[in-house]
């Protein structure tokens, strides 16, 4: 190659030689590893080459008709100095151009992670196909941005908010992947982070037993009656639709009353229990000869695919037009719960890997949370009713008077003071009299009076039952209790 003081105004007139379109650079006088290429068509670039890595490199450092001379100089220069770091100047275009593209990183992820190792992989493909993929597909994936995915986030989540959220949920996951794989750069930051996702609220709608009858109803008046029996399954076992749907007969363990599902929506195989009325319904289920399925569908060998078309046709007749066939599971857990069974059990039965989902089925526990707040309310009565007798009993002179020595002095009924220290802390009502807490506690153990043990407003307080003792009946003479307040001021007018 030919070495060339190179100046601005010959750039431009430096021909071009060689054979069959080989390379031509003029390498600079000044410095040696800057140049200018020549192309058989005539365009020229500055260029600059180097060795690193024991590669030897050709970095084109722009077109010479959109950098001046001086300007491809100091580019080189910058190239150079990176170089004697023993960096490479290009590695970040090289990283650029190899990188996927999100088209591709969909597939992979598809291939690598939704499909083999997610119960929901196609469901992951039918989001980023139909949401992702036609407006970014075509793009590098390191090239996505936050305002990328916000902008699809928002625009898809204003009509369905919970399917935004779920496609957020798959692409954060799928970079993340990505991130591991090594098809973006460690550090990448996810295009995912900081976007807010759209509220979402527990769904907490159940059949009530108010609209079972109309339900039950419905269910058997359905045509289809393999579809039939299946709806009357999930109300009776509460599996979910697609493990009932892919049960088989060789399954189902008629001494034990079992069913084996395989693999579960958590990824871990149940062993379902079966009631006496989930048996009798199976023993009802007619078996078609070459097709092992419980739920048969109508083609030959094959399972019946889905359950919508009949739920639309049951819920229209029972008049639960808002209800979803997923719907009948929750109802399951919520009967069990109302009925006393604990959170754990429940979790159980249902199958739940979180308990969080389980406790989600704690809103249900109507009763007890109304015999909670009927104690409370009962509490607050008789305090209430309390403090109103006090206040009717303080300003009459027959049940207290002032003694020379300046106490006051009250009598009550044995009745009367246990009523008022099962009511309130012996603390608070010891302060209405002018009296020691430990003062009128020895005045009710004298009387044969039984006082709230320790811990037992607390547990009140907590919603917990607390045992009350009875009074007993009084010894002979044992009718009045006598209470000395501490000493007040007496008017002189008294005296």
């Amino acid at each position: 190659m030919p070495t060339a003081k190179l100046r601005q105004d010959t750039v431009r007139n430096l021909p071009y030689f060689g054979e069959k379109n080989a390379q031509c650079i003029y390498w600079d006088e000044e410095i040696p590893c800057f140049g200018l290429r020549v192309y058989p068509a005539g365009r020229r670039a500055y260029v600059v080459t180097y060795r690193v890595n024991h590669r030897k490199r050709l970095a084109n450092l722009g077109r010479a008709d959109a950098l001046t001379l001086a300007e491809a100089r100091r580019k080189a220069r910058n190239f150079l100095g990176q170089v004697a770091d023993r960096e490479d100047p290009q590695a970040a275009d090289d990283a650029l151009r190899a990188a996927s593209t999100v088209k591709s990183l969909v597939d992979i992820y598809l291939c690598k992670h939704a499909k083999p190792k997610k119960q929901t992989g196609n469901t992951d493909e039918q989001y980023l196909n139909r949401l992702l993929v036609p407006k970014l597909g075509s793009r590098l994936a390191v090239t996505i941005t936050p305002a990328d995915i916000a902008d699809i986030h928002s625009t898809y989540g204003a009509k369905h908010p919970y399917a935004a959220n779920r496609l957020l949920e798959i692409v954060r996951k799928m970079y993340h992947c990505a991130e591991t794989w090594g098809l973006v750069p460690r550090g990448f930051p996810n295009p995912c982070a900081g976007i807010e996702e759209f509220p979402e609220r527990k769904r907490k709608v159940y059949v009530t037993g108010e609209q079972m009858p109309a339900l039950a109803r419905a269910i058997d008046g359905e045509l289809n009656e393999h579809a039939r029996h299946a709806l009357w399954l999930l109300l009776l076992t509460g599996v979910r639709k697609k493990e009932l749907l892919r049960a088989q007969w060789r399954d189902v363990d008629w001494d034990r009353r079992t069913l084996a599902i395989g693999r579960t929506k958590n990824g871990e195989p149940l062993l379902a229990p079966l009631s006496t009325a989930a048996i009798e319904r199976l023993k009802m289920i007619p078996r078609i000869e070459g097709n092992p399925y419980v739920i048969c569908g109508p083609l030959t060998g094959q399972p019946l695919k889905d359950l919508r078309s009949a739920w639309t046709r049951v819920r229209a007749a029972a008049g639960l037009e808002e209800f979803r066939i997923h719907d009948l599971r929750r109802t399951v857990g919520s009967w069990l719960v109302q009925d006393g069974v604990s959170l754990h059990l429940v979790g159980a039965v249902l199958n739940h890997k979180d308990p969080k989902t389980t406790a989600g089925y704690a809103y249900f526990q109507t009763q007890d949370r109304q015999s909670v707040l009927d104690r409370h309310g009962e509490r607050l009565r008789g305090i209430a009713a309390s403090k109103t007798s006090r206040r009717k009993k303080k300003p009459r002179d027959d049940e207290s008077m002032v003694t020379n020595t300046g106490h006051r002095v009250y009598r009550f009924s044995r009745q009367e003071l246990y009523d008022l220290v099962w009511t309130q802390p012996i603390a608070t009502l010891a302060a209405t009299y002018a009296i020691t807490d430990v003062g009128l506690a020895k005045a009710c153990r004298r009387a044969g009076i039984p006082v709230p043990h320790r811990g037992y407003w607390a547990k009140l307080a907590a919603g917990q039952p607390a045992e009350k003792q009875p009074l007993q009946l009084p010894s002979v003479g044992e009718t009045e209790v006598v209470i000395r307040s501490r000493p007040v001021a007496i008017r002189s007018d008294a005296i």
